[in-house]
């Protein structure tokens, strides 16, 4: 298995976790930056361990502080051999962000993915609309692809970005009751990723706990479930999905 989404460096046992991956069944884990600091870390630490990878980037709601050094900072890392992806990267709009900015520093960190050949990892909160269009008008950046973090826009938007190229990134939310899962049997199955967003999003039956990677078990299973295929067959095509889009393995 493969966890394509995790703060590791939110996660007090992270070491321990990673001491049990192999026991855990865990392939490798994809640790996620959302600043300039934690992307540096995030790198250090795939550095140490050989199943971890990293993804770099700075998220919408700090966007509005970015200076130019930041983005040089991503832009730098990006050449590291353990960097897979820029992200977690896009818009936010449940908190009031600056909508502006945000815009603004999703583009520039798509055009830094875009520069090193590398996909990026979408977070989109409650700015569908704007994020599409975004998407839609800069599809000349999209030559990587690109995954859609948690997805979680239900049937009336993952034909659109599936048009874009992307990939629908799977959390423990769509294990909760009132998930929309009627479209998952529509999505192409080597489309799907699955992700813990660790230590976040914790999936049925651990819901309200802190988060592991090797909690994306259960995120497969209810997946397979919906789908009509095995778990077992579920997880072997995610691992291999995520191998191909983030070029590891």
């Amino acid at each position: 298995m493969i966890d394509t989404h995790a703060h590791l460096l939110s996660l007090e046992k992270k070491d321990e976790i990673i001491a049990n991956m192999e026991t855990d069944e865990m392939d490798y884990i994809i640790n996620i930056g959302t600043t300039v600091k934690d992307s540096i870390k995030g790198v250090e630490l795939a550095n140490k361990y050989d199943r971890i990878y990293a993804v770099v980037g700075i998220y919408p709601e700090y966007s509005e502080s970015v200076t130019n050094e930041d983005l040089n900072v991503i832009d730098k890392l990006a050449n590291e051999k353990k960097v897979v992806a820029i992200g977690e990267i896009g818009l936010d709009y449940h908190s009031k962000f600056n909508k502006i900015s945000q815009k603004e520093i999703l583009v520039k960190q798509l055009e830094i993915a875009n520069k090193h050949g590398l996909p990026f990892c979408i977070h989109c909160r409650g700015a569908v609309e704007d994020l599409y269009e975004i998407l839609h008008d800069n599809r000349h950046l999209i030559n990587n692809s690109g995954l859609m973090h948690c997805y979680s826009e239900g049937s009336l938007w993952y034909k659109k970005f599936l048009d874009l190229g992307l990939y629908l990134s799977f959390s423990g939310n769509i294990t909760y009751k009132k998930s929309d899962r009627s479209f998952l049997k529509d999505v192409p199955l080597d489309k799907i990723l699955v992700e813990t967003d660790s230590p976040y999003l914790s999936p049925e039956p651990f819901r309200g706990k802190i988060n592991e990677p090797k909690n994306v078990q259960y995120i497969i299973d209810k997946i397979a479930y919906e789908i009509g295929i095995s778990s077992d067959k579920l997880k072997e095509i995610t691992t291999q999905n995520a191998k191909k889009f983030y070029k590891i393995g």
